[in-house]
């Protein structure tokens, strides 16, 4: 199932996100807890008139999401048009277009997928460029090379396997 928002999501916050250049992309590995707190620090207090009061399935009434977050810069531009998110509750991905602003929301299916660590890695690596294509960075598709991609991968997976151990967002730093 999708929802499609006309807002962005609360972005990678900088401080907790580790960048690994691949070439025309830019793939940034966060451990990330978001909140309702967090959310209306955001947003404001319409919070959720800016997603049409509508929550993604698996969420309740209340937000409170905790994982690995994935997310495909331009490495140019440094706009986000794909995110992963990894979570034990409710993973799902998103396909953004900083410039309408669009952000449609995919829950992920684990029965179907298996883990969604491992299938968004998998992602990332094999389909990055038809789903960029997808969420309308056809250009930024085009200079993608998928062997700039894989020589990113290893350091990639370093850094989800160090923050996944930790279990908490970690500074860059640490």
């Amino acid at each position: 199932m999708a929802i499609t928002y006309r807002t962005l999501p609360v972005p990678a916050f900088a401080e907790h996100t580790v960048m690994v250049v691949a070439g025309a992309v830019t793939i940034g590995i966060e451990y990330r807890h978001l909140d309702e707190e967090v959310i209306m620090r955001f947003y404001g207090p319409d919070a959720r008139a800016k997603f049409d009061n509508v929550a993604p399935v698996g969420m309740g009434a209340v937000v409170e999401e905790d994982g690995l977050a994935l997310h495909v810069f331009g490495t140019e531009d440094q706009q986000e048009h794909l995110r992963f998110d990894c979570f034990d509750d409710a993973p799902h991905y998103h396909y953004l277009d900083p410039h309408t602003p669009t952000n449609v929301v995919v829950d992920y299916d684990p029965i179907a997928g298996g883990p969604v660590v491992e299938w968004a890695l998998e992602a990332i690596e094999l389909r990055m460029v038809a789903m960029l294509r997808h969420a309308g960075a056809t250009e930024l598709a085009g200079k993608v090379r998928l062997a700039d991609v894989g020589a990113a991968m290893p350091r990639v997976r370093a850094e989800v396997e160090r923050m996944l151990a930790a279990g908490r967002p970690l500074l860059k730093s640490q």
